[in-house]
């Protein structure tokens, strides 16, 4: 039998690869599996550490959330959005090899914050 829970916000189901940005820079892959207004569901490994408070940046497209852990069953954790925005478009740097830019995204910087508090 399931349990039903009355939740504020209808949560979404989605698959999206993802990747946890640590503070120290060192990222670890994962996938969000359910989004509302206020928080998600992730899976990876259950052997990884993650701290309380962290980014996460979903790949392909240019999201970025600053979250808070919430829960953590096995290989699923519940993290609670604090903000969200946009990843800034990547500084392109010229190079004498190819014709084509090299890019890199700026973590130090996230535009166009939201906070999803005042939903509340």
């Amino acid at each position: 039998m399931s349990e039903i829970t009355n939740r504020a916000f209808e949560r979404t189901d989605v698959n999206w690869i993802s990747i946890i940005r640590l503070p120290d820079g060192q990222e670890i892959p994962c996938s969000i599996k359910d989004v509302s207004w206020l928080g998600m569901k992730v899976a990876l490994s259950s052997e990884v550490t993650i701290p309380d408070a962290f980014n996460i940046r979903v790949v392909g497209r240019d999201l970025i959330f600053n979250v808070q852990q919430a829960w953590r069953r096995g290989h699923f954790v519940g993290l609670t959005i604090l903000k969200i925005g946009k990843l800034p478009l990547p500084k392109q740097m010229p190079s004498e090899d190819t014709p084509t830019s090299k890019t890199s995204a700026d973590y130090n910087r996230i535009g166009a914050r939201r906070s999803f508090r005042s939903r509340e």
